[in-house]
């Protein structure tokens, strides 16, 4: 009997090379979303010393103008977070759609992967299938040639 061949097997291995793709690219938005997260507390860590600082700075005593300072570094950096926090948010979708591509690419190859499994059980079955017909062909052929 001819060997186990999946006609779809050329259809596996590109749906599972698009998986392999796609789970680079979820991995590289993933370190993406790291990275903006780190950029983000640091925007924050500083916002939270230059407060600190102000405080200290005002309790000692300031100029207007000193306070004036303070106030607009903090408004820049206020800003600065909001900036980093959009852009955190919008990392967050697209590592959520590349997720669901991932998701999607996977169901695909698991759907090839199985189908598979049932064909080489299929042909597993009829090859054992044959073998016994072949057994029982040549037991009865043996059966016949010795009462000959």
């Amino acid at each position: 009997m001819k060997k186990f061949r999946f006609q779809l097997d050329t259809v596996l291995g590109y749906k599972q090379q698009v998986l392999d793709n796609r789970l680079v690219e979820h991995g590289a938005a993933v370190a993406q979303v790291t990275r903006q997260e780190a950029v983000l507390d640091d925007a924050q860590g500083r916002r939270a010393g230059y407060e600190a600082e102000f405080r200290q700075r005002q309790a000692e005593g300031m100029t207007m103008f000193e306070a004036l300072k303070y106030q607009n570094c903090m408004q820049a950096l206020v800003q600065e977070i909001e900036r980093e926090t959009e852009k955190l948010a919008q990392l967050r979708r697209i590592e959520e759609e590349k997720r669901a591509r991932v998701v999607e690419s996977r169901v695909e190859t698991k759907t090839l992967e199985k189908l598979k499994e049932i064909k080489l059980q299929d042909y597993n079955y009829d090859l054992r299938r044959d073998e016994e017909r072949f057994i029982d062909d040549l037991t009865a052929t043996k059966r016949v040639l010795s009462n000959a």
